[in-house]
């Protein structure tokens, strides 16, 4: 049985996904952070006959974060999909794989990542320095963002500004940014969710035309050894489609902790 819920609910959620927190972690930060009752927020549930949880549906705004410890409820899920229509969904690689056979998948673009951490310093150094950004540094960062596929597709460039402003001044996260000797922006990086356990790292973007100098090595460990020196446990999201890459993060001493799936709406 589906259920719509408001705050009351939020501990039984969070005690039902546990330590699987790493693997729906905008799921379970956003829930946290803004709860239910905000206009474009949304949290549901589902039941079994003796009112045991089997699956959690997050809306935040144009996403539908899904989680299931068992396996999604695609029957009760599916509706609910249909009705809000949202810009994003999100889950496991399995409960995704579940759901898109049910939808148009003619509607949507398919993205599959590892998520990934690491207990160690990393290495990465650059004759330029890593700054921590502010509201002034956003139009560059959005700009620079918006180059990049995984970011156009969902966002637009008034949108992408508004909600990393909106990072910032919530402490939700924060934005870091790389400049060349004149002062324009060539890499940027952030932490686009926070906890007092965990720091997600994500959004790195380097100029075009100042790739294979470093940058963005340099800016990622930067990034990482922060969270980790914060006494934070950091995590990041790994396309699953280039061999070569997650190679190399293997050798760097990343940790694969689960695949993390994304269906982005195409209008």
């Amino acid at each position: 049985m589906l259920i719509r819920c408001d705050d009351s609910f939020i501990p039984r959620v969070t005690e039902y996904i546990g330590e699987d927190k790493v693997l729906c972690f905008y799921l379970y930060m956003d829930l946290l952070e803004c709860g239910t009752q905000a206009e474009g927020l949304g949290l549901w549930v589902c039941e079994s006959e003796d009112r045991e949880l089997t699956a959690v549906a997050y809306r935040y705004y144009d996403c539908l974060h899904l989680y299931s410890r068992a396996g999604i409820p695609a029957a009760e899920l599916v509706p609910l999909i249909k009705e809000l229509d949202p810009k994003v969904i999100t889950g496991s690689q399995r409960d995704i794989d579940t759901l898109l056979p049910l939808l148009d998948r003619e509607r949507y673009t398919y993205e599959l990542s590892h998520i990934i951490t690491a207990d160690k310093r990393m290495d990465g150094e650059s004759d330029l320095s890593v700054q921590t950004a502010g509201e002034a540094d956003v139009p560059e960062i959005a700009a620079l963002m918006m180059t990049e596929h995984i970011y156009n597709t969902v966002y637009t460039y008034e949108g992408l500004c508004e909600a990393l402003v909106r990072r910032i001044r919530e402490g939700f996260g924060r934005l870091f940014v790389m400049r060349d000797e004149t002062g324009r922006l060539v890499a940027t990086n952030a932490l686009s969710a926070e906890s007092a356990e965990f720091g997600v790292i994500n959004g790195l973007v380097t100029d075009s035309a100042c790739r294979g100098r470093g940058l963005g090595r340099a800016i990622t460990a930067s990034t990482w050894n922060l969270v980790r020196d914060e006494g934070k446990r950091g995590l990041a999201f790994l396309g699953a489609e280039n061999e070569n890459t997650l190679r190399l993060h293997r050798r760097m001493g990343y940790t694969f902790l689960g695949l993390y799936a994304r269906l982005i709406r195409e209008d």
